[in-house]
């Protein structure tokens, strides 16, 4: 395949990637740096509703990467590339939002860990919690607990099948080009 084929497509997917990646960025930093600073009862449901919102632009980026792919492309290459970005902005995504549930009730999780620290420890324990639920391992060290942390961890689960089953169900149709 032309290397002008190649570097179209990488342009192309990051520019429609581009969105779902600022709109995960933002929430990012509105669950983490305004929200769980807020003193209300209803702030952990903001943070699960701006999780629902990310999970409609990592959909539609699916669909819409995945197809294009099928009918244009045929490196795997271009698949994988494709699925890494995604589980890569699932897992974010969640860790993000773990991270925010945490900051703003440290009940929302049990675990055995003090992670009462600074904010990047926070954050690396949730993200290795979203790594550990996107790969069903589960070790069991960080449990959610509240209804909006288990909402959420089941959001992410969904999420990964969803991404995962759709992916495998159409791969078949891609005519794989060996160059």
């Amino acid at each position: 395949m032309e290397l002008e084929k190649i570097d179209s497509f990488y342009k192309q997917l990051f520019r429609k990637a581009g969105l779902t990646i600022a709109v995960i960025l933002v929430v990012a930093f509105v669950d983490i740096g305004l929200i769980s600073n807020i003193e209300y009862n209803w702030n952990v449901w903001m943070v699960f509703m701006l999780t629902v919102v990310k999970i409609f632009f990592i959909v539609h980026l699916s669909f819409s990467q995945l197809v294009k792919i099928i009918s244009q492309s045929h490196l795997l290459s271009h698949v994988l590339v494709l699925f890494t970005l995604l589980i890569g902005l699932i897992i974010f995504s969640f860790a993000s939002d773990f991270a925010a549930l945490h900051l703003i009730d440290d009940n929302n999780f049990k675990s055995n860990y003090d992670i009462n620290s600074s904010i990047w420890t926070v954050f690396f324990e949730y993200f290795y919690l979203s790594i550990i639920t996107f790969s069903s391992v589960g070790y069991g060290d960080i449990v959610p607990v509240s209804i909006v942390a288990k909402s959420t961890v089941i959001l992410e689960v969904g999420l990964r099948f969803f991404v995962l089953v759709f992916g495998i169900a159409n791969v078949n149709q891609i005519k794989i080009n060996q160059e």
